[in-house]
């Protein structure tokens, strides 16, 4: 492997295109990670997602180290799942430990520095006092669903003690942090660009299923969670009988009741290599998220890629996109809503070419060089 390696601590690797993945495939070209798939810190429940998830876990476990890609090794701890309990928490911390420094010994690692983005890590971080040790801080733990904030508040309280650094991807997070610890780095998502500024090329075709759809489109992507304010969404297609309501993404199975109404379109999960060709078809791009302290401390990375595509955006006032000025209209409530949305609709001198420019620089590749500096 390259002579500096990064140890990652992340989600399951592969199970969904999130924001530490896409920074850290932008560092593989020239950077050997190792990333340690999800110590599973949330409460194990006895239900169907939950005990298949165990159950691929245990069998990624067996396999033990594997190579997906060349600068790439994955490695599925097994630890206990009671993370309420100190004594389990030592154990875990312990047995990954031990576990890091045989992968490091067997693959001839010397240089290597640590890095993880959740506080349950903190056990095995205090037992590393001599590497470089990071804290990619990507959301206000305290406020996600299924953990005990306490507990939470605890976790980072300890991992806050261990590393030299915390990068924070949106400026609420960088002001909460610094609170606590000396050195925190902003560093904001970045995005695609040239995979999401396909939406405005000529030749990008539009799926079959939203082209034939009543216009206008107004769109959504991202998973369909409790995060969104449905109340709003019904009520804009209420008003709205005639525009074509549509959203793209999982849903998010603790979600139950959602609106049905027959200008609400969900579509469900499509592949990444296909969002832009649903986003050139959507008319207007919408940021529906509820103002709750989690999307607060948000930066929705929709955002930038809604930018990149250079169409227009109304989002609920959120701290990271009242960021970009003009080229985003805010709204609040349902009828500012309709409102903001008729005037993207009405507009003549679109500023797409602005909100295009305003992301260009901003990629996952130049963010990774950021991140690489920190190494």
């Amino acid at each position: 492997m390259a002579s500096h390696t990064l140890i990652c601590f992340g989600e399951d690797w592969g199970r969904h295109p999130s924001t530490t993945q896409l920074l850290i495939r932008h560092l593989l070209p020239s950077q050997s990670v190792i990333w340690i798939n999800s110590l599973g810190w949330r409460r194990p429940r006895l239900r169907t997602n939950d005990l298949g998830r165990a159950i691929r876990k245990t069998l990624q476990a067996g396999r033990g180290v594997r190579r997906p890609e060349p600068h790439l090794l994955l490695y599925t701890p097994l630890v206990l799942p009671w993370y309420r309990s100190s004594t389990i928490r030592r154990l875990n911390a312990r047995l990954v430990s031990q576990s890091l420094l045989r992968i490091v010994r067997r693959h001839h690692i010397s240089d290597y520095s640590l890095m993880t983005t959740y506080p349950a890590a903190e056990g095995v971080f205090h037992r590393f006092p001599n590497v470089r040790r990071l804290y990619y801080c990507a959301d206000e733990y305290t406020t996600l669903p299924g953990l005990d904030p306490k507990l939470v508040r605890s976790l980072e309280d300890s991992l806050l003690q261990a590393v030299d650094i915390v990068i924070a991807p949106s400026r609420a997070l960088h002001d909460s942090k610094s609170r606590l610890h000396s050195n925190v780095v902003y560093l904001p998502h970045g995005v695609d660009f040239d995979h999401f500024a396909a939406a405005s090329h000529l030749l990008t075709p539009i799926p079959p299923e939203i082209v034939s759809l009543p216009k206008p489109i107004i769109g959504f992507h991202g998973l369909v969670q409790e995060l969104i304010d449905f109340d709003m969404i019904d009520a804009i297609a209420r008003e709205r009988p005639t525009w074509s309501i549509v959203l793209v993404g999982r849903r998010n199975f603790d979600v139950v009741a959602l609106p049905a109404r027959p200008n609400i379109h969900y579509l469900g999960e499509r592949p990444y290599a296909d969002i832009p060709r649903y986003l050139k078809g959507f008319d207007v791009c919408l940021i529906p998220y509820r103002l709750v302290p989690r999307t607060l401390f948000a930066n929705p990375v929709k955002l930038r890629e809604y930018l990149a595509t250079g169409k227009p955006i109304v989002s609920t006032p959120l701290p990271e996109v009242l960021a970009f000025g003009d080229l985003v209209e805010v709204a609040s409530t349902a009828s500012e809503f309709l409102v903001k949305i008729e005037v993207c609709l009405a507009r003549q001198d679109a500023p797409s070419a602005r909100r295009m420019a305003a992301v260009r620089d901003e990629t996952w590749a130049s963010r990774a060089a950021d991140l690489r500096a920190l190494l």
